[in-house]
């Protein structure tokens, strides 16, 4: 029997469950960043290589982003997220047995494709179970997953790798997301009306003006200019997350020449501040600018660009520390408000495929990120262009968010 309990709690629960899924996703994903020391001293590889590793993953990443949003919209976020899952163990197992750039690149491509099923599928599954009005909010609260599941994952790869050999770093961590999405399997459901509870019916307008449409839902999607500036938008945000996340370990072992073990400790640490950004920027959309997400992602972008360009002026470690942790609150905050606006616009019908197209351009610009800043690296023989780099694209970010029209 359903109770007023029941009802307050479900929501909650596959939020919780969604949120610690996805972690654990992110665990699985950036492994790889703490570990890029160790498989270049044990491989003789470059930065360059090391770059090109991850953009590998970005790869498939990419060119399955609009399917994975189709999967999800068709078949559910529920299996989607549990296939991706699966395909991202077997990505992380074919990489810790590798012994060539071949072989690697190979299982970072495995790994790519399944994490690609996630990431439209957890928002579509969030939007499904909490109305319009606290769409950010639950966003918001979802999106510290990111924070934790890198932290956690960074900061576990490096003690692993410290004591074991990197290749633990992708036997144990992937064996977290098998136990975790085993339990998601038996626990969870696509809508409230799977469990006997009335589905939303707060964006019935939009989604009988998307059921009118004569034109394929996929050209609705491609059709629509809001959804292309914040593409671009979204482009060049996560060239500097992604690029910040693969290689910070990198540049806090070089720059302050610390051991693998405590570089991916500092760099757990510094990420944490996100936990705390995500949900305030999410309440702060809905309550406090009514719904609006533009401002706010300005805002983010402009104080990005400033803690990067802080970064390239080779300061000293407490500066840097500072200016590290402003970055991971900086590189969370945006995303949430960009990832809230595909159901604003086409309602929770075609959420997850209008996040396939917007994570086209995101997963673009990992590939983008990630190889040309191993480049710079080497090319320079120091993070510093890297990070001028970070805040030139985050300024190109702020200016083409005036442009995101949200009436």
């Amino acid at each position: 029997m359903l109770t007023q309990k029941n009802i307050f709690t479900l929501p909650h629960l596959v939020l919780l469950l969604t949120w610690w899924l996805f972690a654990m996703y992110y665990a699985s994903r950036f492994n790889y960043s703490p570990m890029i020391p160790l498989i270049k001293d044990d491989l003789n590889i470059s930065n360059t290589h090391a770059g090109w590793l991850m953009a590998s993953f970005f790869i498939s990443y990419t060119a399955f982003q609009i399917p994975s949003g189709y999967i999800g919209d068709h078949f559910g976020p529920r299996k989607a997220l549990t296939w991706g899952a699966v395909i991202s163990i077997g990505g992380n197992l074919i990489f810790s047995q590798g012994s060539s750039l071949a072989i690697l690149a190979v299982g970072q491509l495995v790994n790519g494709l399944g994490q690609a099923l996630g990431w439209n599928s957890a928002v579509k599954l969030i939007v499904n179970w909490f109305p319009r009005s606290r769409r950010a909010t639950a966003i918001g609260l979802f999106i510290t997953c990111v924070t934790i599941g890198s932290s956690f994952g960074i900061r576990m790869a490096g003690f692993l790798g410290g004591h074991l050999g990197w290749r633990s770093a992708f036997i144990f961590l992937p064996a977290l997301l098998g136990l975790t999405v085993t339990f998601f399997w038996f626990s969870i459901r696509d809508t409230p009306g799977e469990k006997g509870l009335p589905d939303f019916d707060d964006e019935v307008h939009i989604e009988r003006r998307i059921e009118n449409d004569p034109r394929p839902k996929l050209l609705l999607i491609l059709s629509n200019r809001t959804l292309w500036v914040v593409g671009l938008v979204y482009f060049c945000f996560v060239y500097v997350q992604f690029g910040c996340l693969v290689w910070i370990p990198s540049f806090i072992s070089e720059t302050w020449s610390m051991s693998i073990d405590r570089a991916s400790l500092v760099s757990s640490l510094i990420l944490l501040p996100g936990v705390f950004a995500a949900p305030l920027g999410g309440y702060l959309s809905d309550h406090y600018f009514k719904g609006k997400r533009r401002p706010l992602i300005i805002f983010g972008l402009v104080v990005l660009a400033a803690s990067c360009f802080t970064l390239s002026l080779g300061v000293g470690f407490h500066i840097g520390v500072v200016a590290l942790s402003v970055v991971g609150l900086m590189i969370i905050m945006p995303d949430i408000l960009l990832a809230s606006i595909p159901s604003d616009i086409f309602s929770r019908k075609l959420t997850a495929t209008a996040m396939g197209f917007l994570a086209t351009f995101t997963s673009t610009s990992g590939i983008v990120s990630t190889a040309v800043s191993g480049k710079l690296a080497d090319l320079y023989g120091s993070f510093s262009i890297v990070f001028v780099c970070f805040g030139v694209v985050a300024l190109t970010g702020a200016l083409l968010a005036f442009l995101i029209n949200e009436k």
